[in-house]
């Protein structure tokens, strides 16, 4: 549900990262070629519809910090479940339409659209996969966390297309080589606000060393590709915005990223190891470099401003009468890392996790993003399971031409409760409260949202051919 951020790096590797970008094309048709059933043996074919039923209440849906109304939401989302398979080879997927109304604010309802396919075809020593998937859905606060979530006070309707196929070498008992490729397109209707359309290309090249049957070392190459397409709109008549200096008028120009074009390198080495068998932990860390060619609109003519006292202040709104373009070369480096620590009692599993990576934003720029997550799931019956997880986001333009805005923290806590009332119908509720305040003005907005749903699973059909 959220947008595609990069797949995030774990090593380095021999390989030249600089022709991964052509591998799309190879993996896809060995994948295709490779995945054809075989007449001779039978295959499996199954099918599971689901449905669910949910209704749930925020007091900052599009978590904006301009005046806001509590909101009742709710959604039917019928699913189907599909696959086949054989010995060697499956195919699996799902489609589920979601159908939102709202009540408390015009403009929310609509529908939702989520597609995914993927495919795994085996041999002694290779395992090809290939994933698409498309999703039609809008971004409010309760959406599965991306660094666009927060920037408008508008419904942002979101179209995300990816294509992903990897291939795994089993070069010898103890390596093997991990090829990954990923391209995501990514469509936003946002008219009248700041987020554009950008797509990626995304590829990695991964040696794995198994040193012991508790270590496992990791050795890998990554580079991404971020672009957004020349934009054709202008500023002109878009509001722009002056201060008072020294008793004087002055206008602030209103930049909006017309253009990007961006190459990130990376490179990584991580090793994961098993405590015990309830205890294991890994850790990673690396470099990235960032090369990026910037094109910014800026107003630099106005209409006369009306003036307003905002937070103390005199700010005045004019129109833009007039722009520049301007294109600037920037190049960026810093660190990655991740790190993570799962352990396993009797009843409970403890989660935690460290990382940063780059990963794409709707601004225009990509943006270096810092996560904490802390989960902690137990079961308290046969039927009755529970969890609280607590998460917190650093984010951070990589591009001093960025808008101001782009620079936030995040903190989301949850607290949920599934019933597995039958075989086939469950009930799940949850609280969960979402903060984030901007950099520039210290401006924050919170959510509070309590979700409540019905979900029925049919059986699984099964038909053999």
């Amino acid at each position: 549900m959220g947008g595609t951020p990069h797949p995030e790096p774990s090593g380095t590797s021999t390989l030249n990262p600089m022709a991964l970008r052509h591998l799309l094309p190879v993996l896809t048709l060995c994948c295709i070629g490779f995945l054809v059933p075989s007449p001779a043996r039978a295959t499996e074919w199954y099918t599971q519809p689901s449905l669910k039923f949910s209704t749930q209440s925020d007091n900052n849906l599009l978590l904006t910090p301009v005046n806001h109304s509590t909101t009742t939401e709710a959604t039917v989302a019928p699913t189907i479940d599909f696959g086949a398979a054989q010995s060697n080879w499956n195919i699996d997927g799902n489609a589920t339409w979601r159908g939102h109304r709202y009540w408390g604010q015009s403009g929310l309802n609509g529908n939702d659209q989520v597609y995914n396919l993927s495919s795994l075809y085996r041999t002694a020593r290779t395992t090809w996969q290939l994933t698409a998937g498309y999703a039609k859905e809008k971004v409010t606060a309760n959406t599965q966390f991306v660094p666009d979530i927060g920037l408008v006070s508008a419904v942002t309707p979101r179209i995300t297309r990816t294509a992903n196929p990897s291939l795994t070498w089993q070069l010898s008992q103890r390596t093997q080589l991990l090829l990954n490729y990923q391209t995501s397109v990514v469509t936003y209707n946002a008219a009248g606000t700041s987020l554009v359309n950008y797509s990626t290309r995304d590829g990695s090249a991964a040696l794995q060393y198994q040193w012991s049957h508790r270590d496992q070392l990791t050795a890998t190459l990554g580079e991404s590709y971020f672009n957004v397409p020349q934009l054709s709109q202008s500023e002109i008549g878009q509001p722009a915005y002056s201060e008072i200096v020294n008793n004087q008028p002055v206008l602030v120009p209103n930049p909006e990223v017309h253009s990007n074009t961006s190459t990130t390198d990376s490179a990584q080495l991580g090793w994961s190891h098993m405590f015990s068998q309830s205890l294991s932990g890994n850790i990673a860390v690396g470099a990235t470099r960032t090369d990026a060619a910037i094109g910014i609109q800026t107003c630099t003519g106005t209409t006369p401003a009306l003036y307003y006292f905002v937070n103390n202040q005199i700010i005045g709104i004019a129109t833009c009468t007039q722009t520049a373009d301007n294109v600037f070369s920037e190049t960026s480096s810093g660190y990655l890392y991740s790190a993570g620590l799962q352990k396993q009692f009797q009843l409970t599993q403890l989660t935690l996790s460290l990382s940063r990576q780059i990963t794409p934003s709707g601004i225009g720029a990509e943006v270096r993003m810092d996560a904490a997550t802390l989960g902690i799931s137990r079961t308290f019956s046969a039927r009755l399971t529970g969890s609280a997880n607590l998460a917190s986001y650093r984010i951070r333009s990589i591009s001093s031409q960025s808008p101001p805005l782009t620079d936030r923290n995040l903190i989301q806590g949850s607290l949920d409760l599934i019933w597995q009332w039958t075989r086939q119908l469950a009930v799940e509720g949850e609280y969960r409260y979402v903060t984030q305040k901007f950099l520039s003005n210290n401006v924050g907005a919170q959510d509070n949202m309590v979700y409540l749903s019905l979900d029925y699973m049919w059986r699984r059909h099964f038909i053999s051919r």
